[in-house]
């Protein structure tokens, strides 16, 4: 349900896939809600939006675990979410693996008649935690829910969440199936994106866990001395998983930024080639090829367009497109714009494993 409170002219709200859309107009010191219907989604709907999350694996007994790659020990959730488990199994006999979102949203895949899957709702968590215990290892549990940490702190518990990428002020979803780039175009909250503007300047991926905290890899951070400190205090697991990935080449550290608390991410659709255009759009084009004129001449033995100017030179900046030069925030001068598969802090081909990975107890091929 959404939860609604207000008081001196603040107003504050949480909603879920089970919330009708909130819209809020301001007249002076008034507010006035406005609640739009929106479909009531029920345990085994088809999920609507983009599809991400963190990963959990469920098995036919209501065992929940994280794994970090398959044949790595499992991490086994407790207490277990036994309502969801419980919603799953009825959606899937067999169990299999579920993605909760930065609200708490539960999604996985079911297998329709065609051989094909389908993305689902499952359910809504409002409070996941606990612990994450190695199979016959209670000893070396770690807090599946780290509290009390500052941004910058190294983070205590598994890397994992809904993945995002940002570059200066931009920020989207990567589809790890149609492989295209979804935008984000409210953004993430101010302080959230400041803080990971000043770990990751040249921008990256962050992950966002199902209570709002926000976490990022790092190559460099500019306390040494906070993070040997730090690092010395991490539980042995948390090491482990560190030392794995670096094995894998990526060597990093998690960190802490903050918490989105219960702001929602919303993605576009990526534009298309095949998008009609707008009436203003064509206009536009139209307008300013018009004014574009004969400004080119073309050189046979190069195939190469110099631009035309008043002293009848060269244009400067096209030099320094030719020597391949690009700008201080990682974009090309033709205005290429960074493409998130070639961020290493979080490669891509992580989330093409965990789709793609074989089938197990309790796990279907293609629930990714």
């Amino acid at each position: 349900m959404a939860q609604i409170s207000c008081s001196c002219g603040e107003l504050s709200y949480l909603t879920t896939a089970r919330a009708p859309d909130i819209t809020l107009k301001s007249w002076g010191r008034h507010h006035l809600i406005f609640m739009t219907k929106k479909k009531m989604l029920s345990p085994g709907d088809r999920w609507p939006h983009h599809y991400r999350g963190l990963s959990l694996q469920v098995s036919p007994n209501g065992d929940v675990w994280w794994q970090l790659y398959q044949g790595t020990d499992r991490l086994i959730l407790q207490p277990s979410p036994n309502k969801i488990v419980d919603q799953l199994l009825d959606l899937k006999r067999i169990g299999g693996r579920i993605h909760v979102t930065e609200l708490g949203d539960v999604l996985t895949r079911v297998e329709k008649d065609d051989d094909d899957y389908e993305q689902v709702y499952v359910g809504t968590i409002e409070d996941l935690h606990g612990e994450l215990t190695p199979e016959d290892n209670s000893e070396y549990s770690i807090d599946f829910r780290p509290r009390g940490l500052e941004p910058g702190d190294l983070w205590p518990s598994i890397y994992d969440g809904s993945r995002y990428s940002f570059a200066d002020d931009r920020v989207w979803w990567h589809n790890g199936q149609s492989h295209r780039r979804h935008p984000v175009p409210a953004g993430i909250p101010d302080k959230i994106k400041n803080n990971l503007k000043r770990y990751k300047p040249s921008g990256g991926s962050f992950r966002v866990l199902p209570w709002g905290d926000v976490i990022t890899l790092i190559s460099l951070h500019p306390s040494p001395r906070k993070v040997r400190e730090q690092f010395n205090e991490l539980p042995r697991v948390v090491k482990n998983i560190i030392k794995l990935r670096k094995s894998r080449d990526v060597e990093m550290l998690p960190i802490y930024i903050g918490s989105i608390n219960s702001y929602r991410i919303e993605t576009e659709e990526p534009t298309s080639l095949t998008d009609n255009l707008s009436k203003e759009e064509q206009d536009s084009l139209s307008s300013w090829a018009e004014g574009l004129g004969r400004t080119n001449t073309r050189k046979a033995d190069s195939h190469r367009a110099d631009q035309i100017s008043n002293e009848g030179g060269s244009d400067a900046r096209g030099a320094s497109k030719q020597n391949g030069s690009t700008t201080s925030t990682g974009h090309s001068d033709e205005g290429e714009a960074i493409d998130d598969s070639t961020f290493d802090d979080d490669p891509l081909e992580w989330m093409r494993e965990d789709m793609t990975r074989g089938t197990g107890e309790g796990v279907d091929s293609g629930d990714s």
